[in-house]
């Protein structure tokens, strides 16, 4: 993963953690749909700075 690859990732990550608060609830709303998105994310940044040693 580049830099800049990593960067809108965690670009990413701000903007879903914005619009959490603000989703609409429900197993099928806005909200679910956006923390399944920022854990995948999460994941994804975590695994890459695992396998490149930071």
């Amino acid at each position: 993963m580049t830099a800049i690859e990593r960067q809108i990732l965690l670009n990413q990550i701000a903007i879903l953690e914005a619009l959490i608060p603000i989703g609409s609830t429900g197993p099928d709303g806005t909200r679910e749909m956006l923390r399944k998105r920022y854990r995948e994310t999460a994941q994804l940044i975590r695994e890459q700075s695992t396998s490149q040693g930071g």
